[in-house]
């Protein structure tokens, strides 16, 4: 467990650097937890710039649950459950193939929906906050 404090959105850019630097082999699968607004977008974002991601803005999937990100490796998967009301059969295939695309990244935000139908290896972060302009992640 490792616990960072972001008091912006460039602090989180630099938490989402460190969290893609020290990621261990064979993770590819990263679950936000927190409430809405508390820093799960920004944090994507900034794993989109610490792969190199500059073609596209990386925006919050919530009406189309999935956005693409190509980068040179392979592909950020961007998943928002936020408006997810039930199990979804098809969904949760979709997302085993994205994890075990060769350079898959998933980033899955409001994981705690479908987290029993999650691998165990894989990296919850968890955003809580601490006053309005401050965060503190947790990474396990």
């Amino acid at each position: 467990m490792v616990t960072y404090t972001s008091s912006s959105v460039k602090d989180t850019e630099d938490i989402a650097k460190k969290i893609m630097d020290s990621i261990p082999e064979g993770k590819n699968v990263l679950c936000l937890f927190g409430d809405l607004g508390s820093g799960k977008t920004e944090l994507t974002k900034g794993i989109a710039k610490a792969l190199e991601i500059r073609d596209f803005k990386v925006k919050s999937p919530t009406f189309t649950f999935i956005r693409e990100y190509k980068y040179t490796k392979g592909t950020i998967f961007h998943i928002d459950l936020y408006r997810l009301e039930g199990k979804d059969d098809l969904l949760l295939e979709q997302i085993e193939e994205m994890i075990n695309q060769k350079g898959a990244i998933v980033v899955i935000e409001w994981a705690e929906k479908i987290k029993d139908d999650l691998p165990d290896n894989r990296l919850d972060v968890c955003f809580e906050y601490i006053d309005p302009t401050s965060r503190k992640i947790t990474v396990f």
